[in-house]
């Protein structure tokens, strides 16, 4: 039964994902119908010195009619705008919705901070340009429409810098460290596995579910990094992930399922304080862990679907505070285990043990709210304040405190005689431990 909901989980996961176009935002492809938006974002990238960015508009139509300006006003009614920064601006127009039109304002024809993209025809548009010195740095990309009239038009967007050898770099100037950071990473978890494996697993006769559980959710770290490797390296050469973004997204919702069951089973004391799962814990695996899986595809589709479209920055939004619903709810079974261990600490006989345990899990708590703490806010945070160039450094951070997470947990609940988690309760006791859980769960209803 537990075989055949693995198995359809994977394959609905694997048609979710055939379902997805890629967009690849450095060869951008964007078909925009009947919009009457004011204004939206539509890309960005980090530009270098003899950097290209290429554009061409195709079938531009005001009202479902084909638009050709015959004066500078009707010319100026409708454009796209280039804003230069040194940090990322997505959200620059949408959190100014009373605004006047800026394609009235002279000062942004001149200012070398702003390029802006007039149609000479509805049948075809075309814009290049090669990054000069002094001209770095992040290239926002965003459409201005000053008429009350939908619009409708096809955009192909092609971006790329040029690296020592002459080669074109298909990732923004920030992320072309990636493949190596991601690289470096999947050899470090083969490391860890081994360690683990042979240093902690072998021949200990304390090993449970939990720890092999462990062992699976590193394995599959490592896989994941090593597509999302392999998946940056070709985008990199090529503009195009060639595929390798399938395999990269279903280990990613994989490893991100396995770290939130083992998270929620270390918490509730699953095979350490009590050898069973009470109707409360399953209440929160019920509703967290589907939550989580179907939030982690929310946000790939989300990722991989054009920012130009409708909703889709608020969509972004909705799926990060999701996520961190997700990651907070994920505390409460480490709660009740702390609320029942500091009970349970009281009792003659037991007091010592108790206590030792109840140090424990204050710690992994302490240890999961910082974990959530950095990698969901201030990474976040992190990434809107670095400078165009630097922006690796918020995935290197984070996965940096991933490795930390892993390897402090796994040393603190590794398998071990004298690891004050691992003295599992007798019958008698784990009888008892049931009945205060039926009870606590009577009161609580």
């Amino acid at each position: 039964m537990r075989f055949s909901l693995h198995l359809s989980l994977l394959c609905f996961i694997v048609v979710v994902f055939n379902f997805i176009h890629p967009t690849n935002a450095l060869i951008h492809k964007l078909s925009i119908n009947e919009d009457n938006r004011k204004h939206f974002f539509i890309e960005n990238f980090g530009f270098e010195e003899k950097g290209v960015i290429n554009v061409t508009i195709k079938n531009w139509k005001f009202n479902g009619e084909p638009w050709d300006p015959s004066s500078a006003s009707e010319r100026r009614s409708a454009a796209f705008l280039v804003k230069i920064t040194d940090t990322d601006s997505t959200a620059f127009l949408e959190q100014n919705d009373d605004y006047n039109c800026i394609l009235t304002e002279e000062d942004y024809d001149s200012d070398p901070s702003y390029l802006l993209i007039y149609m000479d025809n509805s049948a075809l548009t075309t814009f290049h340009k090669v990054i000069e010195p002094e001209s770095e740095g992040f290239y926002n990309i965003y459409f201005i429409n000053c008429v009350d009239k939908k619009v409708s038009f096809e955009l192909d967007l092609e971006m790329y810098n040029i690296d020592m050898f002459g080669n074109k770099s298909f990732l923004s100037a920030g992320q072309s460290q990636l493949p190596i950071i991601y690289g470096t990473f999947t050899a470090v978890y083969g490391v860890l596995l081994i360690i683990w494996i042979f240093g902690f697993i072998r021949g200990k006769a304390s090993v449970n579910r939990l720890h092999w559980l462990m062992t699976a959710l590193i394995l599959v770290k490592m896989l994941s990094l090593l597509f999302q490797s392999i998946e940056t390296h070709f985008i990199k050469a090529t503009g195009h992930p060639n595929g390798w973004e399938i395999a990269y997204y279903i280990f990613a919702v994989l490893k991100t399922t396995m770290f939130f069951v083992l998270i929620a089973l270390i918490g509730t004391g699953f095979s350490f304080i009590k050898p069973f799962l009470t109707d409360k814990d399953k209440r929160i695996f019920m509703v967290v862990i589907p939550l989580q899986v179907l939030d982690n595809i929310a946000m790939i589709i989300v990722g991989e679907t054009a920012p130009g479209s409708q909703t889709w920055l608020t969509w972004q939004d909705i799926f990060r505070l999701v996520d961190i619903i997700c990651c907070g709810a994920v505390l409460i079974p480490i709660i009740w285990s702390i609320k029942h261990l500091r009970e349970a600490s009281q009792i003659d006989g037991k007091a010592a043990l108790n206590l030792q345990k109840l140090k424990l899990f204050r710690q992994f708590y302490l240890i999961v709210v910082s974990y959530i703490y950095f990698t969901r806010i201030i990474i976040y945070l992190l990434d809107a304040t670095l400078p165009f160039n630097m922006v690796w450094l918020g995935e290197f951070f984070s996965e940096a405190a991933t490795l930390v997470f892993f390897c402090t947990v796994g040393y603190k609940f590794r398998p071990a005689e004298d690891n004050p988690y691992f003295k599992m309760p007798s019958s008698e006791d784990a009888d008892t431990i049931r009945m205060e859980e039926m009870a606590g769960t009577r009161t609580d209803d």
